[in-house]
């Protein structure tokens, strides 16, 4: 069971989701979405982990600074200004950046509009984006998770305990068999809903046969006929 918080760190309000853990300390760690993430016993009460997160806040906010920066690095085409154009499920979208009370986004039209508070700051306008995609892309593989699942009830498999997405850069989706969890990459927000889908049910067959067999394909085939095509397009594009 996880809860998400908001923690002001040296007139800096940050997000930070706590979740109890079977392990003996408070651990913290910066995500590349500028947030933070706190695993805690469960003797441990959030207001404990606040305070030993606000005794850390001097290292805690120089590394969220720096993560920042990393990504700017890796993407230096991608400055989040006007007319950019970014991938939204397989196609393209220009990017209007306008004034706003809050930080949103949305794509409707060809057209993402990140509105945010301060569009000088490339911090907020990355941020805003990236939570927003972030969002988008994960209810998008729960809710094919969920679409697929009757057919491979009928196999015999029981629903996820678990679905995650990360910034995954060395795979698109991992299924662990034992212990019911599926994970998959944030990237897949760039491709098309038939590839996402191609992604959940291979990741899905893998609860039936956890290596790439010929009988792995053959469950594959069977709710994807055509997935030699959508693997290639998917790896290759």
């Amino acid at each position: 069971m996880s809860s998400v918080h908001k923690v002001t760190l040296n007139n800096r309000e940050v997000t930070i989701e706590f979740e109890r853990k079977r392990v003996r300390n408070i651990n913290v760690r910066v995500r590349r979405d500028g947030t933070l993430y706190c695993s805690l016993p469960y003797y441990a009460s959030i207001r404990e982990a606040e305070a030993f997160i606000i005794s850390k806040q001097d290292f805690l906010l120089d590394a969220l600074d720096k993560m920042v920066n990393e990504e700017k690095t890796k993407s230096l085409s991608r400055q989040y200004v006007d007319g950019e154009v970014f991938e939204v499920l397989g196609k393209p979208y220009v990017l209007k950046v306008i004034h706003g009370a809050k930080n949103t986004c949305r794509a409707e039209d060809g057209i993402i509009t990140l509105e945010v508070n301060d569009a000088s700051s490339y911090r907020t306008r990355y941020m805003t984006y990236e939570k927003w995609r972030r969002r988008c892309i994960k209810s998008l593989i729960v809710d094919l998770c969920s679409e697929m699942y009757p057919w491979f009830e009928k196999r015999g498999v029981a629903m996820p305990k678990k679905i995650t997405l990360g910034d995954y850069k060395s795979f698109w989706g991992e299924c662990f068999a034992k212990r019911g969890e599926l994970k998959f990459s944030y990237r897949l927000f760039e491709k098309d809903r038939e590839l996402i889908r191609y992604v959940v049910v291979h990741e899905f067959a893998h609860f039936i046969e956890p290596n790439h067999s010929s009988r792995f394909w053959t469950i594959v085939a069977e709710v994807i006929p055509d997935y030699k095509v959508l693997r290639k397009r998917l790896n290759n594009k």
